[in-house]
């Protein structure tokens, strides 16, 4: 029986306007379904769900979620919930006691995002003049509840640069957090607008060097890097073990394929994730093809092209490999001669599995 792990944004409603957010798009055709229909999606589903991750729009702006997360809790504590967040969850949480029981009994763990360690910066890059504040607090917060705590930070060519990233691990070390970097995706095509923020193969092979000397590596969840710098390969997640509910109750297979090509049902029809995994149109679009230009690759056998969802939003197809790919550029490999050394250490993320990320912490 397959357990799934689900990324579930409940609401579509969010309080910073980031103009990089790649749910934008979906997330302000609104439509969000009654909180009536999540019970009884959990109900009928339940054994089926090893882990929720809550993020997408900021859940915690909707007094539903805490219902839900305590419902979910009490009657199914075998789920591991997981929380995403601006960091707003710290005033909610501050100006109720109900909703500070309710979230120290029934989320797991948090990641809250902050993107640069620079106040002002990192207000400007969300649209938000809290949104740093919020974050610290929310850090504090989990920090004295001792709720795990992860840091997460978008990978993108504005903010990757190593000076902020040094940074964000200096904070990351006071409040005792990983660090998870979500590499950039332009979920709204590839375009001048998402040009200023889509890394080049040679920084983000600048910042995997860079990181991997400097800090511990804890997991490369990522098919193509994973292959081709590291001893530990991954296996792609996505529409295998991992899914995404939009706050439509739309269900697709990844975190970044959210358009209406890849909707492969909807919570509202009642839908069971035990016939999920038979699902035609899942196994069409999430089929292992192997493009032709890396059949001779000896990476083929675990990269199988690259990133799912990258070799969708950058060609439009699999038969394309992953953008990122160096298998076969010299001047790349001889320039970027190192391997990545990921660590034995033992740590849990809903997140770890889930989707491609990197996880990081200090030494």
């Amino acid at each position: 029986m397959t357990k799934w792990s689900i990324g579930w944004g409940v609401v579509s409603d969010c309080n910073m306007k980031c103009e990089f957010c790649y749910s934008k798009m979906r997330r302000e055709a609104g439509n969000d379904i009654s909180p009536k229909l999540w019970w009884r999606f959990i109900d009928r589903n339940a054994e089926h769900i090893s882990a929720i991750n809550y993020g997408t729009g900021e859940n915690t702006i909707s007094q539903d979620w805490f219902y839900l997360v305590k419902y979910i809790r009490d009657k199914y504590p075998n789920i591991r919930q997981a929380l995403t967040t601006n960091g707003f969850i710290s005033d909610v949480v501050n100006k109720s006691d109900e909703n500070k029981k309710i979230f120290v009994n029934s989320i797991d763990e948090v990641d809250v995002s902050l993107d640069y360690a620079d106040a002002d910066k990192h207000n400007s890059f969300r649209g938000q003049p809290k949104a740093y504040d919020w974050a610290i607090e929310t850090m504090n917060l989990c920090h004295t509840l001792k709720i795990p705590l992860t840091i997460v930070m978008l990978g993108s060519k504005v903010n990757l640069y190593k000076n902020n990233v040094r940074a964000i691990f200096e904070v990351a070390k006071r409040y005792d957090a990983i660090v998870r970097v979500n590499q950039y995706r332009p979920t709204e095509g590839v375009n001048d607008f998402s040009e200023k923020y889509i890394l080049s193969t040679e920084e983000l092979l600048n910042f995997l060097q860079f990181v991997s000397t400097n800090y511990k590596v804890l997991a490369i969840n990522d098919t193509l890097l994973s292959s081709l710098l590291t001893s530990k390969t991954i296996e792609d997640p996505s529409g295998i073990s991992s899914l995404r509910i939009l706050p439509n109750g739309d269900i697709t297979p990844s975190t970044y394929l959210i358009t209406d090509e890849f909707i492969i049902g909807n919570i509202k029809d009642d839908i069971s994730l035990c016939d999920i995994s038979q699902n035609a149109k899942l196994h069409q679009k999430m089929k292992k093809v192997i493009p032709k230009v890396c059949q001779q690759c000896t990476h083929s056998d675990y990269c199988c092209g690259g990133v799912i969802d990258r070799r969708y939003l950058w060609n439009g197809t699999l038969e394309e490999r992953d953008p990122y790919c160096f298998a076969d550029n010299a001047e790349i490999r001889k320039k970027y001669d190192f391997m990545i050394n990921v660590s034995d250490d033992v740590f849990t993320s809903v997140h770890d599995g889930y989707l491609p990320t990197m996880f990081f912490k200090n030494n």
